[in-house]
């Protein structure tokens, strides 16, 4: 698995990718425009309650501390602030605290006890996080935040996070969905972890790019277009303050510019690593009983240390370039307080400004800087969440299997099943079928029948629509699937593979899947039909024992059984089972084939088999090999023909056996 991310992480997404994608997310919270507005409402009253705050302590410093008169210090207020002062005049310093401490108590309540609103005091929820993708995603997922605490800090808290995890869960349920949509073949060759990885980890992407373009810039422009004026109005005495106002952005901005294609690379390596990572230890947990059973626990420890250090490795390569971008903007904001640290304390002391100048300064610093550093950031550390969205994007953009089929829906029942010519190659080129001609009805039970690998379950795999004929058609009563629905053609063909799936679930509803309107009767029948009462019913509650992880508790055989179940218990008319009566012993599946012969007077049943005491229970055989039907008949009409290819396949069979 590392192989594949040697090979892939050099991956990169272009700017006019990155401007598409992030349209395209912006597209996708369109239907929550409403709240974001209301979220951008909020943060704006909050940066102007933050940029109020400074102005009490200018009087306090001023007209308390200092002793100056109201209204006769050297800066003006700016209109925004110039209510506070005029509420003092005519007051005595006691007065003036006694009036400030009031608005303080009343302020803490509001929006809770603030000075500065520095990034490091604002209200959020981040959880503890590691340095990796994956726990950082988890905050993502619940991204809020306030520039103000107290009642209202709550309010807009909460409100936000309601918005992102309503974002949030519509993103997952629709990769979700369309997951569960894609064609079966395409999760042949894909790991399941890594599919995993981004439903989780990959979707909170869309919350950083929401709000860092819907919210994060207009607030940004908003906080420095106020300052800036503010520096401008009340503090044109010192030129350098000014000229700092203007600058700090830009500069933010151009070092953010010079490191985003590298920060994209390095992100979609971290995330592949990481979802590399996660399917490992899918693949190991999946599979346990046979690395235990081989011995292979100690390389399969070594294939996930070796990811995992790879996944960690990646991810330092990523933080470096944020370590990076933090240096940067450290020193953009250190050289900005050297160039005006001595202008300020040299005004100050010509009378130019007065002390209580330095605490608004102070915080209209702070406001500045850290404005202008999420600003410059923003562009930054959209690269990031731009290549989450990219890997869900991925996922979406994948043809469905409604993209093969059309709307047309079976009026009634179907009564039989046709191939025409079907053809079928696989994306390598492999040819599985050539020019196949079938037709089966209802009442009748057809073994496909062929050594490992001649094209059965191929064949099989074309009368549910999971592989498109890449020639040729496939008919359900003279209707093409290609032009019936998907759901319709689900309700008509039910499928039994091989490999048993047992969910973690009770007997019952495992067996219900095959039809969630099934009756309790109706479950009952079905298991005793697939001979699975034996066993269910010595289970500690019966059809309401829990069966455990992939049915844990359950042998091969038992999870054959209720996989049978599940397909008898489907009202769909056609029936096809994979190698039913592989894992079941002699007598069991006796049973079985005379249950289907039963079945099949309401039904069309089509078996692959390989076990003699199956196949001859079938009223027409199809003999396949290399792709091609090459004989079709009743056992004793097949075994009838000397030199036949279905004559020495069984011949074969007995010799094996004998």
């Amino acid at each position: 698995m590392s192989a594949e991310i040697e090979k892939t992480d050099v991956d990169d997404i272009s700017t006019a990718e990155t401007l598409r994608l992030i349209g395209r997310s912006l597209v996708f919270v369109l239907p929550y425009w409403k709240q974001l507005t209301v979220k951008l409402m909020l943060s704006l009253f909050g940066v102007v309650i933050v940029l109020i705050l400074p102005w009490p302590l200018k009087i306090l410093t001023d007209h308390v501390v200092m002793g100056l008169p109201v209204g006769s210090a050297p800066t003006p207020y700016p209109p925004y602030a110039q209510p506070l002062l005029d509420m003092m005049i005519g007051l005595t310093p006691i007065e003036i605290v006694w009036n400030i401490v009031a608005m303080s108590l009343a302020g803490i309540l509001l929006i809770g006890a603030f000075g500065t609103g520095a990034a490091s005091d604002r209200a959020d929820g981040s959880l503890a996080e590691g340095l990796d993708t994956a726990t950082k995603s988890e905050n993502q997922a619940n991204v809020s935040d306030s520039r103000i605490s107290g009642l209202l800090g709550l309010f807009e808290y909460r409100y936000q996070l309601r918005t992102t995890h309503g974002i949030n869960h519509d993103l997952r349920s629709l990769l979700y969905n369309r997951l569960m949509s894609l064609p079966m073949m395409r999760f042949s060759d894909v790991s399941i972890g890594d599919t995993l990885y981004r439903v989780m980890y990959d979707t909170p992407s869309i919350s950083r790019v929401c709000y860092d373009i819907y919210v994060t810039p207009i607030v940004s422009i908003f906080t420095l277009v106020i300052v800036i004026w503010t520096t401008e109005y009340s503090f044109s005495a010192v030129p350098s303050l000014v000229a700092t106002a203007w600058l700090a952005a830009p500069l933010m901005l151009f070092g953010s510019l010079i490191m985003t294609r590298i920060t994209r690379q390095r992100s979609i390596a971290a995330r592949k690593a990481g979802a590399t990572t996660t399917a490992t230890v899918e693949e190991g947990m999946s599979n346990i009983a046979a690395v235990q059973s081989l011995g292979a626990g100690n390389k399969q420890r070594a294939s996930f240390a070796s990811d995992s250090d790879q996944s960690f490795r990646r991810f330092r390569l990523f933080e470096l370039m944020n370590l990076l971008m933090g240096g940067l903007q450290a020193t953009v904001i250190i050289s900005l307080v050297f160039y005006v640290f001595f202008d300020v304390a040299n005004a100050i002391i010509d009378g130019r400004m007065s002390a209580g100048d330095y605490a608004v300064l102070y915080a209209f610093f702070f406001q500045i800087t850290l404005t202008a550093g999420g600003l410059g950031a923003m562009w930054f550390n959209l690269q990031n969440s731009v290549a989450g969205m990219k890997r869900v994007f991925d996922i979406i953009d994948m043809p469905v299997d409604a993209d093969h089929h059309g709307e047309e829906v079976l009026t009634q029942r179907a009564s039989g099943i046709q191939l025409e010519n079907v053809s079928f190659s696989y994306s390598d080129g492999s040819r599985a079928l050539s020019s196949v001609n079938l037709e089966a009805h209802i009442g009748e039970m057809i073994a496909l029948v062929g050594a490992t690998g001649a094209g059965k379950t191929t064949l099989a795999y074309t009368l549910p629509g999971f592989v498109i004929p890449s020639s040729g058609r496939v008919l359900i009563d003279n209707t093409d699937l290609a032009d019936l629905s998907v759901s319709s053609i689900r309700e008509s063909v039910a499928f039994v593979f091989q490999e048993p799936v047992v969910f973690d679930d009770t007997a019952a509803n495992n067996i219900r899947m095959g039809n969630p309107d099934a009756t309790q009767d109706e479950i009952v029948t079905a298991a005793r039909t697939a001979g699975a009462t034996s066993f269910i019913e010595d289970l500690p509650n019966g059809f309401d024992t829990r069966l455990g992880q992939a049915g844990a508790t359950l042998s091969v055989g038992q999870k054959q059984r209720l996989a049978i179940a599940r397909g008898l218990v489907s009202r769909s008319p056609i029936l096809i089972l994979d190698e039913p009566t592989a894992a079941l012993d002699p007598e069991t599946e006796n049973a079985l084939v005379k249950a289907l012969q039963t079945e099949r007077g309401q039904r069309l049943l089509i078996v692959i088999a390989h076990r003699l005491s199956t196949i001859r229970s079938a009223d027409r055989i199809v003999f396949i090999d290399r792709g091609k039907i090459l004989e079709t008949g009743s056992h004793d009409e097949l075994m009838a023909r000397r030199g036949g290819a279905y004559r020495r396949f069984v011949d074969l069979q007995i010799g094996a056996t004998a």
